[in-house]
């Protein structure tokens, strides 16, 4: 659980977000803002990819600590779900948006993102980043991978957050995350940072692309 408007790691995004947001791409493949009743399947889907994420973590840094207990220690799918309930029936922050992908007549997977401040210059590597929207969770049932989820969520937020760009925090160790990315059109920021998480610190870079 991480930023107020999409905690990510315990609680949940959130958007209400009534404009556009919808990406048709066949009878049973959509995507939407996300509402109320949506809150069970995506806390179900955000808790398990917590999992995934810790598991893989740890696994990269050896980690003498075991997974089971690491796992055992999280809040379980319900206070996910409960989270995400109340998020979700509040109106959403500006600029904050949290949008599902529908596979036949269920949720697929859901994007969740916040407002992104402006990045400095890297001299000699990168000029100044606007402000943008900042994507916090970006995570498809396991389920329904390899059903381009992933892609229309994210085209779906660009056509939502009308903002100058999109940025995304990856794990270095998520080499699938990092090709899905470049093959979107995102390249590496130069920005880094070290996350605790449960049982390891994790190694993330910052990842952005222009929608300009």
């Amino acid at each position: 659980m991480s930023e107020s408007c999409c905690n990510t790691h315990g609680a949940g995004e959130h958007t209400h977000d009534s404009s556009s947001g919808a990406a048709p791409a066949g009878t049973d493949r959509t995507v939407r803002p996300a509402r109320p009743e949506d809150a069970e399947a995506i806390g179900a889907i955000q808790r398990a990819a917590l999992e995934s994420h810790i598991e893989a973590v740890l696994n990269a840094a050896q980690a003498a600590e075991s997974m089971s207990d690491v796992i055992a220690a999280l809040p379980d799918a319900r206070a996910f779900q409960e989270h995400w309930a109340q998020t979700l029936t509040a109106p959403a922050p500006e600029g904050c948006h949290t949008l599902v992908a529908i596979h036949g007549q269920s949720v697929g997977g859901f994007i969740c993102a916040i407002p992104g401040e402006e990045l400095p210059e890297i001299p000699d590597k990168r000029p100044a980043i606007p402000a943008g929207t900042e994507i916090v969770a970006l995570e498809v049932n396991a389920h329904f991978q390899r059903s381009g989820h992933g892609s229309r969520l994210l085209n779906a937020l660009a056509e939502t957050c009308g903002a100058p760009n999109l940025r995304i925090w990856v794990g270095a160790e998520d080499e699938a995350r990092v090709r899905f990315l470049q093959s979107a059109g995102f390249t590496p920021s130069g920005l880094r940072r070290q996350l605790q998480m449960p049982g390891a610190v994790a190694d993330e870079h910052l990842w952005w692309t222009s929608l300009a």
